[in-house]
């Protein structure tokens, strides 16, 4: 045995001929993956270009629309509410005086738990909430009935954090209070050379055991330009990768998008419209589990599942639109992503408030010196990136991406990223979980289309719920306690109902 096999392993091969086999099975497959890694980009390290203006000019526009939210309008009403009221017990016995300014304080709590009026209006949702499959729900001999049974059980069982009731703050509180369970959580890099000959990494984790073969491997696919590793951020693809490898005995890849986290990129930055390296990933799986299988399984490998989150749904939910029969996949889940990215331009809210949040991010870790000089020669203006006036992920794309990567218009890198567009929808070819909330305030759940594309293609499956955010879904009443619980159970349940039906 090579000494990168789990020392449980090496402890019970004299015992037990399974565990024997699960090392050996662990020892070809690391061999397998560094064998076909190329390593990093030989390539400088791309220093953080200087922000125009300081950080603080680009916090402008994160605390304008920090203040057009309807969480923080709420607690400074609250806020503002108590703080009179207190005024009013403690001076107000005056004639009349107090009186009024206990009403008003008594007024602005009430509006702060129930809604302040005006404000940026959301977009009415007109998807209801609920499972939605092609076939008759009666019909427990289908596939789609009994992921349908399976998933309405478990929502039977699923208990929303009571006193966490907006959108906004089931997007915001599980990032508070949830811990980093990963912390430590050992995995395999392996580095890809793209075709446009850029390099990427996967990050294979194992479960503590080692690497099983006759479990499923799960690529994980990640938000929006993650700036750090997910192993020091945590967070939902922290908690998905240690939910699978350590509770379900899964290995899960996660896939670490070009130029972000700890990665360099030359000149092909990452956009959501790219489904390639997701491809080469999942090919690179398929080889490498194949020849590491035991002689008596091959040239069979485990069964590839992959669940996205976010940016990283709608690349997931392409990826399938894409490629149809060829995906290499037994099966897709993924939560808070769009089939339709030029309908969710209409979401207003979402460009006004959380969008803010999302471009500060991107323009004070995304951007380096490298990256600046090659949008210039491509024609980017980056003195409008780095001004007020680009303010949400749509400017974002409009004024960067789009005219970076050769779209015309940033409408048609929206269609190109869109499963809805161009009749991909109708190509996907495996069961495609798709999952979100009707309150998340940055992705529509109407931007799914669940109604429409459910009842022509089968392998488009929705849950909608009422309640959850943007990748959120607080659950019960410690849900500190609970972490990303919602969609690492998801995932769980929908592969092994999946695995079942087969």
């Amino acid at each position: 045995l090579e000494p990168d096999c789990p020392s449980a392993l090496v402890r019970g091969i004299g015992s037990n001929g399974m565990a024997a086999a699960a090392a050996g099975s662990h020892a070809r497959l690391l061999r397998e993956l560094r064998a076909i890694s190329v390593g990093p980009p030989d390539i400088a390290h791309a220093s953080p270009m200087a922000i125009p203006g300081g950080r603080l000019a680009q916090m402008w526009p994160l605390l304008a629309g920090a203040g057009k939210t309807a969480m923080v309008r709420s607690l400074l009403a609250i806020w503002l509410g108590v703080l009179l009221s207190c005024r009013a017990l403690w001076s107000g016995r005056s004639a009349g005086g107090g009186a009024a300014i206990s009403l008003v304080g008594l007024f602005l709590m009430v509006c702060g738990f129930v809604g302040l009026p005006g404000g940026v209006p959301f977009l009415a949702v007109r998807t209801a909430a609920g499972f939605y499959c092609k076939g008759d729900p009666n019909d427990s001999s289908t596939r789609n009935a009994r992921i349908r049974h399976a998933f309405q059980g478990w929502m039977a069982r699923f208990s929303p954090t009571p006193f966490v009731r907006s959108g906004e703050s089931c997007t915001v509180c599980p990032f508070l209070w949830s811990p980093n369970r990963c912390v430590g959580l050992a995995y395999e890099r392996v580095w890809l050379q793209l075709e446009d000959e850029e390099h990427m990494a996967v990050d294979w984790v194992f479960p503590p055991g080692g690497y099983d073969p006759s479990r499923p491997v799960v690529f994980l696919l990640t938000g929006l330009a993650p700036s750090k590793h997910w192993t020091v951020t945590g967070g939902f693809v922290g908690d998905a990768a240690k939910h699978l490898s350590t509770r379900l005995g899964m290995s899960a890849v996660v896939l670490v998008a070009r130029g972000t986290m700890d990665t360099e990129v030359q000149k092909h930055l990452f956009h959501g419209a790219r489904v390639t390296d997701l491809r080469q990933a999942i090919l690179m799986a398929e080889k490498v589990t194949r020849a590491a299988a035991p002689e008596t399984d091959k040239p069979l490998g485990p069964p590839i599942f992959a669940a996205g989150f976010s940016m990283g749904a709608i690349i997931l939910g392409n990826y399938c639109g894409q490629y149809g029969q060829e995906t290499g996949l037994k099966g897709a889940v993924h939560f808070s992503g769009v089939y339709d990215a030029v309908f969710n331009m209409k979401f207003e809210y979402s460009r006004q408030t959380w969008q803010t949040y999302l471009t500060y991010g991107l323009k004070t870790s995304f951007f380096t010196d490298r990256t600046f000089k090659e949008a210039v020669r491509r024609g980017v203006n980056m003195p409008l990136i780095f001004s007020r006036r680009t303010a949400s992920v749509v400017d974002i794309d409009t004024n960067f991406v789009a005219p970076y990567n050769g779209y015309p218009r940033v409408e048609d890198y929206y269609l190109d990223m869109s499963l809805g567009a161009e009749h991909k929808w109708r190509k996907v070819a495996i069961p495609v979980l798709a999952v979100a909330a009707r309150d998340d305030p940055i992705t529509h759940c109407d931007a799914l289309r669940a109604q429409e594309f459910s009842a022509e293609n089968e392998n488009l499956l929705f849950l909608i719920t009422d309640r959850g955010g943007h990748v959120g879904w607080p659950w019960g009443s410690r849900p500190w306690s609970r972490g990303f619980d919602f969609m690492n159970e998801g995932i769980g349940l929908f592969i092994e109902t999946i695995l079942a039906d087969t």
